[in-house]
């Protein structure tokens, strides 16, 4: 049974709903909360099953085994934060290239010259439609 009680007294708020759907040591949930809450935000861990495997196994697993589960989690969790950081620079690299390369006032003066390109172009077919009709 799960003690929701021990689960919002021991983890974070937004682990609450997670973490009841998992069947959890509460000697576990009291001494080692913070490996429960790698697992539960694991990204490595993606199945329901792969997670509560884990919490089966806590209990049979040495002091050794359980630190370097938690040095493991606690690298994937650097590493993704690092990658997302990458990623987000990236982002920001070509949103900032693209930005830099819109030049309000070089549009607005492009549309400007084709406006009046526009413009000249019309006067000259006025001026020769009116030519032509008086060559008539």
């Amino acid at each position: 049974m799960v003690n929701i009680e021990l689960i919002q007294k021991k983890l974070p708020q937004e682990l609450w709903d997670v973490a009841k759907n998992y069947s959890i040591s509460d000697t576990f949930l009291e001494t080692m909360s913070d490996i429960i809450i790698l697992v539960l935000n694991s990204k490595s861990l993606d199945t329901q099953q792969e997670k509560q495997s884990w919490f089966d196994l806590l209990p049979l697993m040495s002091q050794d085994q359980v630190d370097k589960l938690r040095d493991i989690l606690i690298r994937e969790r650097q590493k993704l934060e690092e990658i997302e950081k990458k990623y987000e620079q990236k982002k920001d690299e070509v949103i900032n290239k693209y930005v830099d390369k819109f030049d309000e006032n070089a549009y607005q003066n492009k549309i400007v010259q084709i406006q009046q390109k526009e413009a000249a172009h019309e006067e000259k077919e006025d001026q020769e439609a009116d030519d032509l009709l008086n060559n008539l």
